[in-house]
């Protein structure tokens, strides 16, 4: 049996009423509303978790601070961030000098601009330092396994199937693992492994799929109609 996404219908209403959040002494998630709520619960009770939606609903966000959460709280060791390092629609930036942490840098400034915002940049630079926080590129990742971490794959829809496939089995014990993409802005078009995950992994235990709406937009509330407006095909 074909497992479905959830929705927000499909949630009890005790939940529906209820905030949902978690917290350290100086960070604290809340959901905002019902979609957030499913997003939290999903990444709680799954090992995987799938987040689908439009640019600026909070996908990159939420998996990001949930993950902060976490590592403060002692349930993993290690915040791990992956990002394809494709540039957008086929703009070319050319070489970029310097080691590999140094290559990826621009790809991860999304995620740190997050974490920054919310516990500063000394704590992250710090942490970092720690080896807490680490930055890796899908390039690497064969051979290695995630243990007690919470890794996030952003942008996913940019990932091959084969990349996502790697990626989902490194997979450790007491791990978590979040692939966080935009099926509207695929750089490599309808035929990446995001969408191949979505369709043959379903029915998975421990595998979960969740698709946020506009409702959820965190960014500037225009980017819902401009992104309905490019959706409908012109005249």
């Amino acid at each position: 049996m074909s497992r479905k996404k959830k929705t927000v219908s499909q949630l009890p209403e005790s939940i529906k009423k209820k905030p949902i959040f978690v917290s350290t002494s100086k960070v604290k998630l809340v959901a905002k509303n019902e979609e957030q709520k499913i997003v939290l619960r999903e990444i709680s009770r799954n090992s995987i978790t799938f987040i689908s939606g439009i640019a600026g609903v909070g996908k990159t966000y939420l998996s990001t601070i949930y993950g902060f959460v976490q590592l403060q709280q002692g349930n993993c060791d290690k915040l791990i961030f992956i990002r394809p390092c494709i540039e957008a629609y086929g703009e070319k930036i050319g070489y970029l000098p310097g080691d590999v942490d140094e290559k990826i840098a621009p790809y991860m400034m999304p995620i740190f601009d997050i974490l920054s915002s919310v516990v500063g940049i000394k704590q992250v630079n710090r942490m970092i330092e720690e080896k807490k926080i680490l930055t890796l590129s899908l390039a690497f990742l064969r051979g290695m396994t995630f243990d007690r971490s919470f890794v996030l794959l952003d942008e996913g829809q940019n990932a091959t199937k084969n990349q996502i496939r790697l990626f989902l089995t490194r997979i450790g014990r007491d791990s978590k693992l979040i692939v966080a993409g935009d099926l509207s802005q695929s750089d490599l078009g309808s035929d990446n492994g995001f969408v191949d995950a979505v369709v043959r992994l379903q029915g998975v235990e421990g595998i979960s799929f969740i698709e946020l709406s506009g409702e959820s937009m965190i960014r500037n509330p225009i980017i819902t109609e401009i992104e309905k407006r490019y959706s409908e095909t012109l005249d």
